[in-house]
C-alpha cells in the first residue's frame, strides 16, 4: 500500500523563491533581476495588485500596513496569512518559478511584530508556514543587515522626507511602539532595530535552503551576480 506521503512526494512540487531583508536592502532590485533572467519565472513585489500572499492590500506609498491592528489581532493575523499561504499552494503550477520580494519574513512576521505577538505567537507562526512549505521545499534569499540603525538612516535619507515621514507614521500607530510609549524618529529608529534581531533569529532557523548575502554590499552588480545564479541553479539543501 503506498502512504499518502509517498504519493505526495512524488508529484511534482511548485518552484518558490522568496527574497527577504530589511526595507532598502534591495530585494525588489534582486527580485526583478531574477525574473529578467529566467523567462519561466513570476515576480511579485511587496506592492503587487492581487498578490496571493498578502492578508492586506497595500496603500498608496507601500506595504506599511499602518491600520493593520484596527482588523486583526496576531492570531487572526497569523492564521489568515497561512490560510493565503495554504491556498496559494494549492492552485501554484509546477512549469513556472515564483519570486516573491518581501516574503516570507517581510510582509507577515514585521506585521506580527507591529501587533506587539508574543514571542511565542511568532516562533509557531514561523514553525507552521514552514510545516505548510515543507512539500514546496522553497529557497530563500536573505539579505542580513550588520548595522540596522544606520541601515534605518540611510534608507530614509535615500527615498526622502515623505518616505520617512510615512515609515514612523505607520509606526507610531503601531501596538508595538504604543506599547513601548515610543514616537518619532528615535523610537521608529528603536523598532527597526529590535525587529532586525528578530528577523535575524528567524533566519537561522529557515529548515530549507539559504543563500545569505549583505544587505548593502560594497559590489550591488556582485551580489546580484551571485544571487541570479543561485537562483537558476538546481535546487539543494545548501545554506550559504
Amino acid at each position: 500500500m503506498i502512504s499518502s506521503t509517498s504519493m505526495r512526494t512524488s508529484v511534482a512540487r511548485p518552484n518558490i523563491l522568496f527574497i527577504d531583508g530589511l526595507p532598502g536592502s534591495g530585494k525588489s532590485t534582486a527580485a526583478e533581476a531574477v525574473g529578467g533572467s529566467l523567462s519561466n519565472s513570476r515576480v511579485f513585489a511587496e506592492t503587487a495588485p492581487h498578490h496571493p500572499l498578502l492578508v492586506a492590500a497595500p496603500d498608496q506609498m507601500g506595504a506599511a500596513f499602518a491600520d493593520i491592528h484596527k482588523i486583526h489581532s496576531a492570531d487572526s493575523f497569523a492564521a489568515a496569512a497561512l490560510g493565503r499561504l495554504e491556498s496559494f499552494l494549492e492552485r501554484a503550477g509546477c512549469d513556472v518559478l515564483y519570486v516573491f520580494e518581501s516574503h516570507p519574513i517581510q510582509s507577515t512576521v514585521r506585521v506580527l511584530f507591529q501587533l506587539d505577538a508574543p514571542q511565542t505567537t511568532t516562533l509557531q507562526f514561523w514553525a507552521d508556514l514552514q510545516d505548510r512549505l515543507a512539500f514546496a521545499q522553497p529557497r530563500l534569499i536573505y539579505f542580513q543587515e550588520s548595522d540596522p540603525l544606520q541601515a534605518f538612516k540611510e534608507i530614509n535619507r535615500m527615498r526622502g522626507p515623505a518616505w520617512e515621514s510615512y515609515l514612523i507614521e505607520a509606526f507610531e500607530q503601531s501596538p508595538w511602539m504604543q506599547a513601548r510609549a515610543l514616537s518619532g524618529a528615535e523610537g521608529a529608529g528603536q523598532m527597526f532595530v529590535e525587529y532586525a534581531d528578530l528577523v535575524d533569529q528567524l533566519a537561522d532557523l529557515w529548515r530549507f535552503p539559504m543563500l545569505k548575502l549583505r544587505a548593502r554590499p560594497e559590489n550591488y552588480e556582485a551580489r546580484t551576480d551571485t544571487l541570479t545564479k543561485w537562483a537558476m541553479a538546481p535546487a539543494t539543501s545548501d545554506r550559504q
